[in-house]
């Protein structure tokens, strides 16, 4: 990966949309920030606040997209996937 920060498409999560950006540094993915989330429903809410932090430890750890979908999460893990390839392959 060329370093930087990008930014990948949003994508449906069913409860609203997800959109991350990654950022590259010395090749490598060092963080990964989700811009927009489904927060307009308390369930959503709750279910991503456990969600999100393991979805982008996993992209760390693994130094790609190919995460585990987590239980429960499945619409937010399948759009992170989504969000974080495109940026990836902007990278």
């Amino acid at each position: 990966y060329k370093d930087g920060t990008f930014v990948g498409g949003t994508y449906d999560a069913y409860y609203g949309s997800v959109q991350v950006s990654v950022t590259i540094l010395s090749g490598k993915i060092t963080s990964v920030k989700f811009l927009q989330y489904p927060n307009t429903h308390s369930t959503s809410v709750y279910i991503n606040q456990q969600a999100m932090p393991y979805l982008q430890q996993e992209a760390v750890q693994s130094q790609s997209a190919n995460v585990q979908l987590i239980s429960g999460a499945t619409y937010t893990s399948q759009a992170f996937i989504q969000s974080l390839t495109s940026a990836l392959s902007k990278a």
